[in-house]
This record gives structure tokens, C-alpha cells and sequence, in this order.
């Protein structure tokens, strides 16, 4: 279109089922968050950073320019829009405008929208930037509000207070799974840990109520609101929150906890990410239990590109993500036949988590694939996402893992997940407290942050050594001491029963090694760590 250049991967197409109510009312106000091009291009990584880069560094040499943000602003602003806020370290700024003056600026149109999940402001197509801008504004978001965000677990099961008191000693605290998985020892003193919410709330009255009842002390947390979005809002959601933030607590209750909030959207997540890389207190770990289908209606490519560049700005920042892979097996949930996998946990710059069944405490054998029922948390079940990534191509990395994706004539993409651990709420379900109620619970939501705990608890043991960062590509490496085996296997139990097909086209089964349903195994803490080669 003349006077006007479109973004790439900006197209966009009603959601599935959804019907426009109209055009959105021409008056109302209007927030976007636009990435700007980088200085010089972040360079893709084959390995985990030799030496990892301060955020000061990563800003003066691969941010947005000065020059580039202030065009930004004033070409815009032409079209009435006003600067709320930019940042060259993030490459973002943040717009505020009409709906008419958003159409105007963008060459797009504003619809309401209403579906069976609720209502959402939505457009059709791509978004486009004036032409004196091409190249230098590579993703515009905030223009379509759709939920993207989709919970890792099932709904929390209420019982009776008789019946709860006598399933507590049955149920796993996050200090007993912690001994399970033979981690070090510790308590997380001088980690700073971060977590990803999309709905729901913190409340300290339950996290002091679950930590006398686990046995350890109340760790510092801080509800962080990115976009205006509560942080105490009581709903479904709100035993994620709770999920997350008590498994770290249980974990790591020395630990400083930050929990941020942020809207279900694309621009809820990207400036999610820009917030964590922004926080002066330096996690060193972030969990995310949350996602979607990589490959649907959900996600723009636009987002996954810039998600990804962030993500991949934690790996050279010295962050490990820790991500949950979905609690629908190889559907995740989609069921239009094929196999899918859930993003950002396929991103290749995660830690991408499955989950296990622990099939008897008295056991000392291995996990076992987390299944339940059908697989599928519709039907009451619920079962570990795992498989080949459609969208993005298996990075040099994991080049030794031959396994082939279900779906006929699919790319070698990303295998997921890396790792895993219990996700089971009926065998060996976690112990929750929320809404002043002790329940159990599960679902790969709660392997995230136990894996991410367990990772600042060897954080805090290495020192001067610095923290882990990327270890993703780490653990498919071999050892170099003379066994032959990767770092993956030397620190993992080998998961070898079960599977997670719960589509027409098939899933992933378990097998010895590198498998699509548990990665390398569940983690044995203390052989991870003496495995590592830094």
C-alpha cells in the first residue's frame, strides 16, 4: 500500500468461532508496544555463552538507537499518538492513541469481537507502518487483544476438611519432591528468582499457611503489575500463582521471589519479558507456566520472533527459563487431528519441561510418563506435552536426536521437552494451598518452577563460578570425561515407560536416552551438578 510498508508476520484471522459485534467505538483509548530494530543483530547461539553480558552491554551494543526511537516517536505522534514510554535497552516504546488515530497510523481496521471465551478487540490482516519507518519497526503489538495465555493445570479439586487432613501426609511438598530428585542441599540464600503470571493473584496469607505446613520460612515475594493488570485478582487462576510461587517458596525460602502480571496478550508477554530483563534485582532463573499451540490462531509470527529474541537475550544474559510443555500430550489440546507443541516452550533458548508420575513413594524405580484418563484436562485427564516443534527447526544443538514428527511432511523442528518432572495431581499430587485450603495439584505447571527452584539451589552453591544460565544446549553435549554420555544423561534418570498420544495422528512414546515425552529423565540434582563441565 502506497505511504504505507507492511510488518512481516503481522497477519492476523479471526479467532476460530468468533463473530465481529461491530466496529470498535472510533473514541476509545488504545496502548501498542512497538520493537524497534537493533543496532547490530543479536548473534543466534550454538552453545551456552562462553561469558555471559551485562544489561548495560547487551543495550550499548545490540539495542535500538537513540535516533531510531526518536523517528519512531515523532512520526507517530504526526497521527496524534503520544509517548508513554521507551526504552533502547528493551527496543520498545509504548504508544497511547484513539482507536480512529490507531486505525489511521496502522491502515487497519478495529473490530469488537465475541466468542465463547468472552469478547476481545481484534483486527483482520496485517499491520502497516508509515513507509519512512520500514526496517526500522519490526513488530507492533497491541492492536489485537485475544487471549494467548492458556493455564498449564487443571482446575483445583475441593475437598472436605476431614478428607483433606488425611491426604496432607500423602501429598508431596515441594522440600519432599526436593529429595526425590536428590537435589543439593540448600535454601536458595542470595537467589533472585522471577515468574510469569497472566491472570489470577499473590496472597501472602496463603503462602504463610502452605510454608508452616511444608516446614520452611516465608520467603520475600513481590506481585509486580507490568501493565496495570491486578495482582490480587481472585479467580480460576489464581492456584497457578499460588502453584508457582509456593514450589519455589518450598524450595528455596531464602530466595527473593518476583511475580509478575501482565495481560494475557501478545503485548502482555513481550513487555513481561522486557520487565524481567529490566529488573535490578537480576534473576537468575525465570518459570513460565504458561503457553499455547504454536501453530494455530493464537500466536502472530511476529510474536515468536520477538519472544524469542528476548529469550535468547536471557541465554547471553546468564538467565535459565524454565518452561512448562503443556498438560494435553501431543494435541495440546488443539484436536484437529494433528500433533502440536506449545509455545514459548518450544522456543530453542528454554528449558522446556514434561511431566512424570511418581508411581509409589516406597518406589525406588523410575518416574513414569505422566498420563491420566485420555490425556486430555477437557475430560478430567491430563497427560505431558512433548513432541517436534512445526514452526521452528531443530537447532546444531540437538542435531544428534533423530526423533521424527507425527505429522506427515513436518520440518526437523525443536524437540521438547528437555527435561522433566511430576506433573501427576492423582498419584502423586503436589500439596497446594489457595484460598486458605490445602488441596493437591499438578500438571507440567508444577515441574516448571521445581526445576527452576532447583536450579537456583545449585546457583547458590557455585559461587564466583556464576550462575548456570543457558543449559539447555548443555545437556545434550557429551561429557568429554570418557563415558561417552551426555551431560543430560549423566544427570538425569532415564525415563523409559509411557507415552503421551492423545491425538488421531499419534504422540511420542518413552524410550531409553533422548526421548519427546520426558527429554533426558527427571533430574538427580547432585549428578547435574558434578556433571557440569563449568
Amino acid at each position: 500500500m502506497k505511504g504505507h510498508w507492511t510488518i512481516k508476520g503481522s497477519e492476523r484471522r479471526p479467532l476460530p468461532g468468533a463473530r465481529s459485534t461491530g466496529p470498535a467505538n472510533a473514541r476509545a483509548s488504545v496502548v501498542v508496544s512497538i520493537k524497534v530494530r537493533r543496532k547490530k543483530e543479536l548473534p543466534d547461539l550454538r552453545a551456552r555463552p562462553a561469558r555471559t553480558m551485562t544489561r548495560r552491554a547487551l543495550a550499548w551494543k545490540f539495542g535500538a538507537s537513540a535516533r531510531d526511537i526518536a523517528k519512531v516517536v515523532t512520526v507517530f505522534e504526526r497521527f496524534g499518538l503520544n509517548k508513554l514510554n521507551a526504552n533502547a535497552g528493551t527496543r520498545a516504546i509504548q504508544l497511547r492513541g484513539t482507536v480512529a488515530q490507531m486505525e489511521s497510523a496502522f491502515h487497519t481496521k478495529l473490530y469488537d469481537y465475541a466468542y465463547e471465551g468472552g469478547h476481545y478487540l481484534g483486527r483482520v490482516g496485517p499491520v502497516r507502518v508509515p513507509s519512512e519507518l520500514k526496517n526500522i519497526v519490526v513488530a507492533v503489538f497491541g492492536l489485537d487483544s485475544r487471549r494467548v495465555a492458556r493455564r498449564r493445570r487443571q482446575p483445583a479439586r475441593l475437598m472436605s476438611n476431614a478428607t483433606t487432613n488425611a491426604m496432607l501426609e500423602a501429598w508431596y511438598t515441594p522440600g519432599r519432591l526436593a529429595e526425590h530428585y536428590s537435589f543439593p542441599e540448600g535454601d536458595g540464600g542470595g537467589q533472585a528468582l522471577a515468574l510469569l503470571e497472566f491472570g489470577g493473584g499473590y496472597f501472602a496469607r496463603d503462602l504463610r499457611k502452605f510454608c508452616a505446613l511444608a516446614g520452611v520460612a516465608v520467603p520475600k515475594v513481590r506481585a509486580i503489575s507490568v501493565d496495570g493488570t491486578s495482582t490480587s485478582k481472585r479467580d480460576d487462576d489464581a492456584a497457578e500463582v499460588m502453584l508457582d510461587v509456593e514450589i519455589m517458596a518450598g524450595v528455596c525460602p531464602k530466595s527473593k521471589i518476583a511475580i509478575y502480571f501482565a495481560q494475557w496478550t501478545e503485548r502482555g508477554w513481550i513487555e513481561a519479558l522486557d520487565a524481567v530483563m529490566q529488573d535490578s534485582n537480576e534473576p537468575s532463573v525465570v518459570s513460565v507456566s504458561w503457553g499455547n499451540a504454536e501453530d494455530t490462531d493464537i500466536w502472530t509470527s511476529q510474536a515468536i520472533a520477538q519472544i524469542n529474541e528476548s529469550l535468547k537475550e536471557a541465554a547471553y544474559r546468564g538467565m535459565t527459563i524454565c518452561v512448562a510443555a503443556g498438560d494435553d500430550g501431543s494435541s495440546d489440546g488443539v484436536m484437529d487431528g494433528l500433533a502440536h507443541v506449545d509455545f514459548p516452550g518450544s522456543s530453542p533458548y528454554v528449558l522446556s519441561v514434561g511431566g512424570t508420575t511418581i508411581p509409589s513413594p516406597t518406589n525406588a524405580g523410575p518416574d513414569v510418563v505422566w498420563k491420566e484418563g485420555s490425556g486430555l484436562r477437557a475430560h478430567n485427564g491430563g497427560s505431558t506435552g512433548g513432541g517436534v516443534s512445526s514452526l521452528l527447526r531443530r537447532p546444531e544443538w540437538q542435531k544428534s536426536v533423530a526423533i521424527k514428527s507425527v505429522n506427515r511432511r513436518s520440518i526437523a523442528g525443536r524437540c521438547v521437552p528437555d527435561v522433566a518432572a511430576n506433573a501427576d495431581w492423582s498419584v502423586s499430587p503436589y500439596l497446594l494451598v489457595v484460598e486458605g485450603r490445602p488441596q493437591p495439584n499438578g500438571g507440567t505447571s508444577a515441574a516448571s518452577p521445581l526445576l527452576a527452584a532447583l536450579i537456583a539451589r545449585m546457583n547458590a552453591t557455585r559461587g564466583r563460578r556464576g550462575p548456570i544460565g543457558y543449559l539447555t544446549p548443555v545437556l545434550y553435549q557429551k561429557s568429554g570425561r570418557g563415558t561417552g554420555k551426555t551431560i543430560g544423561a549423566l544427570g538425569c534418570t532415564d525415563v523409559i515407560s509411557g507415552n503421551n498420544g492423545t491425538e488421531k495422528i499419534g504422540g511420542y512414546s518413552a524410550g531409553p536416552g533422548y526421548d519427546a515425552v520426558s527429554g533426558w529423565g527427571t533430574p538427580n540434582g547432585k549428578n547435574l551438578l558434578s556433571a557440569l563441565p563449568f
